[in-house]
């Protein structure tokens, strides 16, 4: 019985491996052609451009503020915090994943001083959203790297009693 069983195991596991060598589908490569279109956009000061890149339902969650929900009011907050004569942007990815119709890319900014400041320098994460073929910014989150101001001393002086 055993000897008869063999050859339809072996067939079997035979077909089994085979069907598996099929070819997989090749994922697609992250969108850097919108996120380029982004970055040229945004220093071109165009805020109508910047938020077309954007879903309908698109979040912002700025440091220390309220999170900007939905294209128009996105469109605002850049025309707002970008104005013309603002500082340079320069981007740099760290990694992307891809998720079928979703998107993620983590990376570095570096924002030039301007009217001689300091160069700042952060962090962000971006969450991509494919939406009728169209690759777009749906989450967006950013923080500097430097600490916040520290606090104001009392003046030793003006604490001692009157």
């Amino acid at each position: 019985m055993e000897s008869q069983c063999q050859p339809a195991l072996i067939a079997l596991l035979l077909s089994l491996a085979v069907s598996g060598c099929a070819e997989s589908p090749v994922p697609e490569a992250f969108p850097q052609e919108a996120a380029d279109a982004w970055l040229e956009r945004y220093l071109a000061n165009d805020a109508a451009g910047v938020a077309a890149l954007y879903t309908e339902d698109a979040q912002l969650l700025p440091p220390d503020a309220e999170i900007v929900e939905g294209r128009a009011a996105i469109q605002e907050f850049i025309a707002r915090t970008n104005p013309p004569g603002g500082p340079s942007l320069e981007i740099a990815t760290v990694e992307t994943l891809m998720f079928g119709d979703h998107a993620h890319r983590q990376g570095s900014y570096r924002l030039g001083g301007s009217g001689g400041g300091l160069p700042a320098t952060g962090k962000f994460l971006e969450l991509w959203k494919k939406v009728d073929g169209q690759w777009l910014l749906h989450r967006e989150m950013w923080s500097a790297n430097t600490p916040p101001p520290a606090a104001p001393q009392p003046d030793a002086a003006t604490d001692e009693p009157a």
